[in-house]
């Protein structure tokens, strides 16, 4: 009776240590996973590539690698309008726009005419700075408008432009529009421009 004790109470030992050991070693392993898992985001503390759009967050800088906006817009948006926030903050919205020039020309949404750009913009309480990326054409700047449409808000669109500006521009090139300036982006044909487009909120008094 006491050897079947005495064997009971190994075999038990043994199989404790097995677990023992078991535990450790799948311990040992979980910790590893996540050692290599916290590993990336301290190889670039504070630059983080991010997916639009993203909230901006004080201490967390953002990274947009040239190469990678050019392969997600200029490559698959060629011929089309679109506006990509990639990142915002209640003070300011970075954006990726392309602007297309339509053939055959349509309607703009304020004159009606028919037209190979969108509409002329004016924004009350908005700066906007253009980074060009790619495509080429003229930037309208400034001026006045045949036809206007204005909303709550402060924006207005409009045009033909009358008496502005025409720059052309080509991609490096950077353009600052203040509040109150009419612009329209007018790619040259067969073009699409495509710009950086950082949008400052420039009101008195945030909503």
């Amino acid at each position: 009776m006491m050897r079947r004790q005495s064997l009971w109470v190994v075999s038990l030992c043994a199989l404790c240590y097995l677990a023992g050991m078991l535990t450790s070693q799948i311990s040992d392993v979980a910790a590893q996973e996540r050692g290599q898992q916290s590993v990336q985001p301290q190889m670039n503390q504070g630059i983080r590539p991010v997916q639009a759009p993203t909230r901006a967050e004080h201490g967390q800088a953002l990274y947009f690698p040239l190469d990678e906006i050019k392969a997600n817009f200029v490559a698959n948006r060629q011929g089309q309008l679109s506006a990509t926030h990639l990142a915002w903050d209640p003070f300011y919205r970075f954006t990726v726009m392309t602007r297309p020039y339509y053939d055959p020309p349509q309607p703009g949404r304020v004159s009606e005419e028919l037209i190979h750009w969108d509409d002329a913009e004016m924004h009350e309480n908005k700066t906007q700075i253009y980074i060009m990326v790619d495509g080429s054409g003229v930037l309208a700047l400034g001026g006045e408008p045949t036809t206007e449409r204005a909303s709550a808000d402060g924006q207005h669109s409009g045009g033909p432009l009358e008496g502005a500006t025409l720059q052309r521009v080509e991609p490096g090139d950077w353009v600052v529009i203040p509040p109150f300036t009419w612009h329209q982006a007018q790619p040259d044909e067969g073009e699409t421009m495509i710009y950086g487009m950082c949008h400052v909120e420039t009101r008195n008094t945030m909503p």
